[in-house]
């Protein structure tokens, strides 16, 4: 094989890994484990002026 198709291939390889991995935590991912978010916007707190 020529360095052009090996680089290539490699290429391939590495988008189907990186999708793979993509779809395998997507599948993994269990939204009952997260932590709910609350309170939103911090509360803002006033400056002391000297």
């Amino acid at each position: 094989m020529s360095g052009k198709g090996l680089t290539l291939i490699a290429i391939l390889a590495f988008v189907i890994f990186v999708v793979g991995t993509f779809v395998w935590f997507i599948g993994k991912w269990d939204s009952s484990e997260d932590a709910p978010q609350s309170g939103g916007v911090p509360a803002k707190t006033e400056e002391r002026q000297a």
